[in-house]
């Protein structure tokens, strides 16, 4: 149950409409102008990396990394939304936002498939599957409204910048918590990769 917790806490805070949505559109609009219309369009694209949510299961399902489905790349996206979150604390233009943005949804979207994949196959295995889609909604929904509130809160007190960079700050430091909780949190065993069956997919 803590590893749902800890997980869904970071997918809250760390989506494109969580804890940086305020934020940043309350950025591009006092900072460039945009209309509502602009900021929509401008982050459009970062609804690819979800679009395509089934590759990164079939790809962790049958290449394992460093010997593990899950735990290495849940380590690993975890890794590279924090790094491009505190990334994102240094940038203002929206050319160089809109590609660290695009990082950390690719990252949010690979870590969101695996997490999935970690409580089917233990709802399956303990016959908890109720039980952890439950604390899966909690922890996302305690995180989305905290992010609401954090959100406007930097909002009323910051710059649009400030309140943009505070806002990425706190999120980059979230999937560290599950970089670090990740290894020790899920039972996992090492296994190979099976060619033949990728092929079969």
């Amino acid at each position: 149950m803590a590893f749902f917790a800890l997980v869904y806490v970071v997918e809250g805070l760390g989506q494109t409409g969580g804890l940086i949505a305020q934020p940043l559109n309350y950025f591009l609009k006092q900072q460039y102008g945009w209309t509502p219309v602009q900021v929509t369009t401008y982050l459009t694209v970062l609804n690819l990396p979800w679009i395509i949510k089934p590759v990164y299961g079939v790809i962790s399902d049958f290449v394992p990394l460093f010997g593990y489905r899950r735990k290495a790349y849940l380590v690993l996206a975890n890794a590279g939304a924090a790094a491009a979150f505190f990334w994102m604390t240094r940038l203002s233009a929206p050319g160089e936002l809109i590609l660290v943005l695009l990082l950390t949804a690719y990252a949010m979207a690979i870590a969101s498939t695996l997490c999935g994949a970690v409580l089917v196959e233990n709802g399956q295995r303990f016959r908890a599957s109720d039980a952890f889609v439950n604390q899966q909604w909690l922890w996302f929904n305690i995180a989305a409204t905290a992010s609401a509130l954090l959100g406007g809160i930097l909002i009323d007190h910051l710059t649009p910048a400030g309140a943009l960079h505070a806002a990425a700050a706190v999120i980059a430091i979230a999937p560290l918590g599950a970089v670090a909780g990740t290894p020790w949190l899920i039972d996992e065993d090492r296994r190979g990769i099976e060619p033949a069956q990728l092929r079969a997919t």
